[in-house]
């Protein structure tokens, strides 16, 4: 019986989820001795992200598009779960919710930012993802912090951003100022951190080549790490972001909003038919990645803005950030 028949077959006698399950067996059984357990969960959950997609938007509703939002600045921490965020933070303001339009970085860069006019935004970032953006996006990109990358953490620490976001609130005073920080996305920082970096040599650029180098969530997925350690690191990294978001708090006003473009997998198994999920990229809608923190502090008087042509002001060469997305991760 040809495959499209089957399907059809399989989906009147059993129903949706049984297609999906016999679809992923057939996937397994494709990849079975060609790719790690991890790989094939991966696979599949490539395969079937539309669908899950779709499911998630159906059930917890629509996105938000943080554009439209009103805010003088947003403030965003890099693979920040709602969940933590509320257990961790003792900033003002007014604490919700909204859903992302991305479940990585590069996802919620394009869908939020890319093919837009922002001409009334300043857009300070530690995030190597700004390579898709178009010079004419935003007013300007400030993308300092990522020539000031720390070889001993091996990422741009948080403070270099506080610097930064400072900076461009005095030089760009009549415009909207996105912020985002890379933290509480791996490498961990902080004691438990330092421990775990040590151990296993995470993150960085080395010489040797990037697909050899081990990666925080790949010790946890292959159960050479404590899950529970991982999540203890996170936290300790969340908690040093916020410091700096505190610091950076003392020194503006306007209404601002402290968010996340994305959360973070420590092996939930949020669709019956592919195994625990680590991390983000790539990965299909979960709550874990798409529910985010939005924390509203309204503070002194309101920034007015204006739209001006775009400035040239990224530094940061193409081939630079090409090494520190390597490190980070994305291959």
């Amino acid at each position: 019986m040809p495959p499209l028949d089957r399907a059809v077959e399989i989906y009147k006698k059993d129903g949706f989820w049984r297609l999906l399950s016999r679809s992923a067996t057939f996937l397994i059984s494709k990849f079975e001795g060609g790719l790690s357990s991890r790989r094939r969960v991966e696979s599949i959950s490539i395969a079937f992200r539309p669908i899950f997609n779709n499911l998630y938007y159906l059930k917890h509703g629509n996105q938000s598009d943080v554009m439209s939002e009103d805010w003088d600045t947003l403030i965003l921490l890099d693979a920040c779960r709602y969940d933590d965020f509320e257990r961790q933070h003792d900033l003002p303001g007014t604490l919700e919710s909204r859903i992302s339009k991305g479940a990585d970085s590069p996802e919620y860069i394009k869908e939020n930012f890319a093919g837009r006019e922002l001409h009334d935004t300043v857009y300070v970032t530690a995030n190597p993802h700004v390579q898709m953006l178009d010079e004419n996006v935003f007013h300007a990109i400030i993308d300092k912090p990522l020539s000031n990358w720390d070889p001993k953490t091996k990422c741009v620490r948080p403070e270099e951003v506080t610097t930064a976001a400072i900076r461009a609130h005095e030089d760009y005073s009549n415009k909207r100022i996105i912020v985002h920080y890379m933290q509480p996305h791996d490498p961990p920082l902080g004691s438990t951190g330092d421990e775990i970096r040590e151990q296993f040599n995470l993150g960085g650029v080395h010489t040797t080549n990037q697909s050899e180098e081990p990666r925080l969530f790949e010790a946890v997925a292959n159960g050479e790490l404590d899950v529970e350690k991982a999540r203890s690191a996170y936290r300790e990294t969340l908690d040093i972001v916020l410091d700096e978001v505190n610091k950076l708090l003392a020194e503006i006003n306007g209404r601002i909003v402290v968010s996340a473009d994305h959360g973070e997998m420590f092996g939930e198994q949020p669709y019956p038919i592919i195994g625990k999920l680590y991390e983000h990229y790539r990965h299909p809608h979960t709550v874990e990645l798409c529910k985010v923190p939005w924390l509203v502090i309204d503070q002194g008087s309101r920034r007015h803005t204006v739209s001006e042509p775009p400035t040239d002001t990224q530094s940061t060469s193409e081939e630079d950030l090409k090494e520190k997305l390597e490190a980070l991760g994305y291959k």
